[in-house]
Parts: C-alpha cells; structure tokens; sequence
C-alpha cells in the first residue's frame, strides 16, 4: 500500500510540476478599418442584442437566440457552447471594456479591450482579449490563444460587413458528409511559412500543371492540396500538391505518385480570396465538433481548388476533412 501511495503521490507532483511549466496566459488582438464612424461601430458593439448578427461563437448555430440582460449576453446551445460577455466599462465612441466567460467546450476567461479609434476612410477597430485558462488546461494554452485569434478576427470580418452594409469578403457553405472515390495523383511536395501559402500556391500548381503536360498527361483538372503538418505555433505547413492522374497513368519524373482510398469526408465550400483559408479551416474543424464527428486518424485533410487561386482575389475551395467510420 505504501508503495503505491508513494508512485500516485509522485505522479501528482510530476503533474503538477509539468504544468507549472506554462503560464496559461491567453493573449489575441485583431484589428481592422471599418468604412463607418467611430460613433457607429462603438454603438454596434456597445449594444450586446446586436451581436446576434455577427458573435463568431454562434456561428454553428445561426438560429439559437442569446439572452441579453441589461449589460450582459448569454448564451448557451448544446454541442456548440457556453459563455457570456458583460460589460464593464465605457468610453462613449471610444472604447469599451468587457469580461468573458466561458465554461464550453473547456473553461477559461478573461478580459476584452475594444478600441475606435478615427482612421482615413473610417474606423480603425481593435479588438484585444487578455485571459488565462485552467490551470488543468495550461499546457493548451498556446493552441486556445490560437483559436481565440481566429474567434477575434472572423468577428471582426463579420461586423465589418454588417456596418458597411455588404456581403462579407467570404462565404462558407457546409455542405456535410460526402462519399469521396478512390483517386490518385501525382504530387509535388512543399514546406513553408503558413503566412505565405496563399501566394506561394499558384507558382508551383503552375510548376505541377507543366511537369504533367510535357509528358502529355491532363494537366487542367482541380489541384488538391493534401496537408501532412501545420504547426501554429510556428506558422508553418507541410503539404502535397497534386493533380488527378487517369487510371494506369505513371508519375512523372519529380513527382510522387499518391493512391487516395474511397472515403467519407466532411466538406465545406468556401469563396473568397485565399488569405482567409485559415479561418475556413477553423470553422470546419469546429463543425466537426458541433456535429460530433471524428477526423480519420490516416486519411489527410484536402484543399481543392475549383478554380485557379491569386493573392486577393476570390475563388472556389472546398475542404474536405476525412472521417473516421
């Protein structure tokens, strides 16, 4: 009995000595200049029944109807989550202070800066979170801060939309589970800054398009984009870029062959311009959540790109997402 008590006790206190090591700090900010004046996005934010219009938590369940009680919103929908902003300070026009609560999918809190400042052509909107989570939670802190920077600025997108009275720069349709044949490519593999997929992609789906038409294999179907590794933390991503190849056909020379099974996957078909992916990467996975499906542990997630792809400019992707059956 001692001798197990003595083993348990020296767990605890690695675990506690492990999770000391990270300071569960959560920190984002997200900025963006908005076509109105100040007046007009404060009084927007300020006015918590209008965050049904844009509350980047409610994005999965469009329909749930968030309680608001004199300086506070509430809500709390199931599979999606629970939380509440209260407001508690003000600067009319100016600034805002709030506080957060979130008690799902985990725990963590924390406080809210917003800032209006006059810009050229508008408003220049801040939105700063300062926050920490469990301290059971610390060693997640970072991938939290990440998702919380994508909360802020997919919000952001969002109301920036509603005040300048236009459809917003991107549009995500979740299409749901989808059967996906078996397929295979031909590939080219890539690593670099997430940062700059965007503008490094057309390049070397060119390159790939080339390869494939000095053999005299097609070379114009949809290039998928296969991600092996993203890490957030450093910004980086590891992926294959491929085009379809015919039954029978061999891969070029400089390129790998990649025999994809038949599948299920989960897709989402965004439109927009590139530098947003991101998001749409985000909102899939957390649909994946809302709707209680489980990534395939083998199978890559896919980018495919029905169409080509620029820099700021708007195109059809869809992401598919394997699952596990």
């Amino acid at each position: 009995m001692s001798t197990l008590f003595f083993a348990l006790a020296f767990l605890v206190v690695a675990l506690l000595v492990y999770m000391g090591r990270y300071s569960g700090r959560v920190r984002a900010e997200e900025s963006r200049l908005i076509k109105v004046a100040p007046e007009a996005a404060y009084q927007q934010v300020a006015d918590l029944a209008q965050w049904q219009a844009w509350n980047p938590w409610l994005e999965h369940a469009p329909g749930a109807q968030a309680e608001v009680d004199g300086i506070a919103l509430a809500w709390d929908v199931p599979n999606v989550g629970r939380g509440e902003v209260r407001q508690t300070g003000q600067t009319p026009s100016r600034a805002l202070r709030q506080r957060f609560k979130f008690d799902l999918p985990f725990a963590f809190g924390g406080r809210s800066d917003w800032r209006f400042e006059p810009a050229p052509g508008g408003t220049r909107v801040t939105w700063r979170f300062k926050g920490r989570v469990a301290f059971t939670l610390r060693a997640f802190a970072a991938t939290v801060q990440g998702a919380t920077a994508l909360d802020l600025r997919f919000g952001l997108d969002r109301l920036a939309a509603r005040l300048e009275g236009r459809p917003p720069a991107y549009t995500l349709d979740y299409v749901g589970a989808q059967d996906q044949p078996a397929r295979r490519f031909a590939q080219l593999h890539h690593r670099g800054p997430l940062d700059k997929l965007a503008a490094e992609l057309p390049p070397r789906i060119a390159e790939l398009r080339s390869l494939l038409a000095a053999t005299g294999l097609p070379a114009d179907g949809p290039a998928a984009v296969h991600y092996l590794k993203t890490q957030l933390k450093l910004r980086t991503v590891e992926c294959r870029i491929g085009l379809e190849l015919p039954e029978g056909a061999v891969a070029p020379d400089g390129l790998t062959l990649h025999e994809q099974p038949a599948h299920s996957a989960y897709v989402l078909r965004f439109n927009g311009p590139p530098e947003a992916l991101e998001l749409a990467w985000y909102q899939a996975m957390q649909r994946l959540r809302v709707e209680q499906r489980q990534p395939h542990p083998q199978l890559p997630p896919s980018a495919v790109y029905l169409g080509d792809s620029a820099p700021g400019q708007r195109g059809i992707v869809e992401l598919r997402l394997p699952l596990k059956t």
